[in-house]
C-alpha cells in the first residue's frame, strides 16, 4: 500500500503499532527496574517524604534477541520518588531495531512512571511516538498493560506523508484492534506536497474496528472527499480490503451530501437531504459513484448550462461518472420536481409517482399511475398524462397516454389561433409535444381542444402562444357558437376540413381538401374555404370558397367555380358558371347564384341584354 493512497481508516489502525512501540517500552522499564515479570502484588511504601531511591544515573538499556540488539532504552535518571512511583526521566528515548540495525519505531518524551506491582503507566512530557509511518504526539499517555489500552484524555496529534489529524481523546485496544477518537477530532489525507486535502473526516468521536474494516462518527459528523461533501448526525463507513481507501458511507440523521464534478460542458454539482443518504465509491479514482437516499429526499441539481432541477420524493438514486459529475437520478413512491431557465426564472413543475433524469440526453421522464396521472404545470399550461419527458430544452416537454392540456389564459397570454384570450382552452389527445423557442404546443390523437361551447377536433393539432399562428390535419372540425343580430341566443357553425391554417395577422382561418362549412340552414363544401374570423370573439365575418364548390339547402343544390358568404346579409353567392338543381331534375343556369338564407329566397341572375333575376322559394 503506498503512502498516497493511505486513508484514515489505515492511518488510524497503524495506531496499533504506536501500541506496540509503547508496550515494548513499557516492558525495557519493567526489566530496567529490576524484574522480568510483574505479578500482582501490594503497592510498595513510599520512600521517606521527599526522598527518592533506588537512583540510577545516565540510563541505558539493551535488549537481545537470537543474538541480535532488538532494542535500545535511554534515560537520564531511573527512581522510586516520593510519590512511590518508579520513574524513567530525562530525555527518555526507546529505539525498537530491525534486523539490519535499522530503527523500526522510536519513543521519546519526558518522563515515564508506574506503580511498583502495577501494569499501568504514565508517559508524559512532549511525548512523541513513531512507528509504521505515523507519528504521534502529545503531552500524556496511559497504557494499561493487563487490558492493552492506550490512551490519552490530554489532546493527541498525528501525523505521516499523506495524513494529519487531531483529537482531545485517543485510545487503542490492543486486543480488539479498536481506535477510539473523542472529545472533537478532525482526519485529514493530504497530497505528497501536504497542501491538497484528498480526504477529511471529522466529529464529535470515532470508533474504527480494523479486523471489520468498519468505523463510525457521532455528533457533527462530516465527511469530505471523492467528490462530495457530507453531514450528518452520525457516519457508518467500510474501508476497502487493503485499507486504502472508502469502499462506502452512511449518513444518518439529518444528512447531507454536496457533490459536484465536471461535465463535458463545464461545471455542474447539486446536493442531496435526506434521513438517510448511502454512499459508493468507486476505487481508481477515488470518487463517489453512487448516492441512494430515503426519507424526506431533497434533490437540487444544476446542470453545466447554469439550469437547476429541485426533486422532493420519499426515495432517490443518484448515479455519478468517475469525475465526479452527475449522470443520472432517479426518484420513486410520489415525486415533485421544479426546472428553472437557466437564467433563474421558474420553468416547469412536475408531480409523479416515479420520474428518472439521464444526462446523456437530458431528459427527465415521469410516470403515473392507476388513478393518478403525472402531471406538468408551467406559466402557460398545465397537463395530464400517463407518461410525461421534460427536456433536453427548458420549454421541451413531451406527453403520452390520454392527454389532458389546460392552456391557460390571463394577463400578458395571448390566445392561439381563433381562440379568445379571456378564457383556458382545454384539450385531450394521445400525446402532446413542446419544443424550445417560441411556446407551442403539438397535439395529435384525437384531439379534442374546447373553448367555453366551442369545440375544435383534428387527427393532429399545432398551436403558437407567441404569434397566435395555429394549424390542423388528419380531418379537422370546428364548431363555433356565434350571435345572431336580432334574434335570441346563438346559432352554431362548423368548419371543417382535412387541413387547416390560421394566419393572425390577417384573422383568416383555410381549411382545403374536401372543406366544408355548414349553416344552420345550409352546407357549404369546396376543395378549399376561407373564413375571416371576427375581432372579438369566434364570430365568422364572411366566407371564400374555391374549385369545385357546392352549396345545398333542402333539396336544392348549387355548384360553381366560387363562392363567398356574408355573415351581416346572411347571402351566398356563387360565381363562375353556377347551376342549380332542385332535385326532380329540374336545372337553372346564371351569371350569379345566390343563397339568401334570411329570407328563404335563391336569386338566379343573368348578365347581358337578357338581364333577369329568378327567384325560387327554397
Amino acid at each position: 500500500m503506498s503512502a498516497q493512497k493511505a486513508s484514515t481508516p489505515v492511518r488510524l489502525a497503524r495506531l496499533a503499532a504506536v501500541a506496540v512501540i509503547v508496550s515494548l517500552a513499557v516492558l525495557l522499564i519493567v526489566r530496567l527496574a529490576g524484574r522480568r515479570e510483574m505479578p500482582p502484588a501490594a503497592p510498595a511504601a513510599p520512600p521517606p517524604e521527599g526522598q527518592v531511591v533506588d537512583l540510577k544515573e545516565k540510563v541505558r538499556h539493551q535488549e537481545y534477541r537470537d543474538g541480535r540488539a532488538v532494542a535500545d532504552i535511554r534515560g537520564g535518571s531511573f527512581f522510586r520518588g516520593p510519590d512511590g512511583r518508579n520513574h524513567l526521566t530525562g530525555a527518555v528515548e526507546v529505539l525498537s531495531l530491525g534486523a539490519a540495525g535499522e530503527t523500526v519505531s522510536r519513543l521519546t518524551a519526558d518522563e515515564v512512571a508506574y506503580d511498583p506491582g502495577s501494569l499501568r503507566f504514565t508517559i508524559s512530557g512532549h511525548v512523541r511516538v513513531e512507528a509504521g509511518g505515523v507519528v504521534l504526539e502529545g503531552e500524556a499517555f496511559d497504557y494499561d498493560k493487563s487490558s492493552g489500552l492506550f490512551e490519552t484524555k490530554g489532546g493527541g496529534r498525528f501525523s505521516s506523508k499523506t495524513m494529519r489529524g487531531s483529537a482531545p481523546d485517543v485510545s487503542f485496544s490492543e486486543s480488539a484492534e479498536t481506535v477510539r477518537l473523542g472529545g472533537g477530532f478532525l482526519a485529514e489525507i493530504v497530497d505528497a506536497r501536504r497542501t491538497v486535502k484528498a480526504l477529511s473526516v471529522s466529529g464529535d468521536s470515532l470508533i474504527y474496528a480494523r479486523r471489520e474494516r468498519r468505523g463510525r462518527v457521532d455528533g457533527q459528523a462530516d465527511l469530505s472527499g471523492g467528490g462530495c461533501r457530507g453531514t450528518s448526525a452520525a457516519i457508518s463507513f467500510v474501508a476497502t480490503p487493503d485499507e486504502a481507501a472508502f469502499e462506502s458511507a452512511v449518513f444518518e440523521g439529518a444528512a447531507k451530501v454536496v457533490f459536484g464534478g465536471k461535465e463535458p460542458a463545464g461545471e455542474a454539482g447539486g446536493e442531496i437531504t435526506a434521513e438517510r443518504i448511502a454512499v459508493a465509491f468507486s476505487r481508481e479514482p477515488f470518487a463517489v459513484r453512487t448516492l441512494e437516499a430515503e426519507g424526506e429526499v431533497g434533490i437540487s441539481a444544476r446542470a453545466a448550462d447554469g439550469r437547476e432541477t429541485d426533486v422532493g420524493a420519499p426515495a432517490a438514486t443518484l448515479e455519478f461518472d468517475p469525475g465526479g459529475g452527475l449522470t443520472s437520478w432517479s426518484a420513486s413512491a410520489g415525486i415533485t420536481a421544479s426546472f428553472d431557465d437557466g437564467a433563474g426564472r421558474a420553468g416547469l413543475h412536475l408531480e409523479a409517482d416515479t420520474a428518472a433524469f439521464d444526462r446523456a440526453d437530458g431528459i427527465v421522464r415521469a410516470q403515473g399511475r392507476s388513478g393518478r396521472p403525472a402531471v406538468a404545470s408551467s406559466k402557460e399550461a398545465r397537463i395530464e398524462a400517463d407518461a410525461i419527458a421534460a427536456g433536453p430544452g427548458s420549454r421541451d416537454l413531451a406527453a403520452s397516454g390520454q392527454v389532458e392540456c389546460l392552456l391557460r389564459s390571463g394577463e400578458g397570454m395571448r390566445a392561439p389561433g381563433f381562440f379568445s384570450s379571456a378564457e383556458d382552452i382545454a384539450v385531450s389527445c394521445g400525446s402532446l409535444v413542446s419544443r424550445e423557442g417560441a411556446p407551442s404546443f403539438a397535439f395529435s390523437g384525437k384531439v379534442r381542444a374546447r373553448q367555453g361551447a366551442d369545440i375544435l377536433r383534428a387527427g393532429e393539432l399545432e398551436l403558437t402562444l407567441e404569434t397566435g399562428d395555429m394549424s390542423g390535419r388528419g380531418g379537422v372540425s370546428a364548431e363555433l357558437s356565434q350571435a345572431v343580430a336580432g334574434e335570441a341566443g346563438k346559432r352554431t357553425i362548423e368548419i371543417g376540413g382535412q387541413d387547416m391554417v390560421y394566419r393572425p395577422d390577417i384573422k383568416t382561418l383555410t381549411l382545403s381538401s374536401k372543406a366544408y362549412v355548414r349553416l344552420p340552414e345550409a352546407r357549404l363544401e369546396a376543395a378549399t374555404i376561407s373564413a375571416v374570423i371576427g375581432r372579438e370573439g369566434k364570430d365568422v365575418e364572411s366566407l371564400e370558397a374555391k374549385t369545385a364548390v357546392a352549396v345545398s339547402k333542402g333539396s336544392y343544390l348549387g355548384r360553381s367555380d366560387t363562392a363567398s358568404y356574408q355573415a351581416a346579409s346572411r347571402r351566398i353567392t356563387l360565381t363562375g358558371k353556377p347551376v342549380l338543381t332542385d332535385g326532380k331534375g329540374g336545372s337553372a343556369r346564371g351569371a350569379k347564384l345566390t343563397f339568401d338564407l334570411a329570407d328563404d329566397k335563391i336569386l338566379i341572375e343573368n348578365e347581358g341584354k337578357g338581364r333577369a333575376t329568378t327567384v325560387v322559394r327554397s
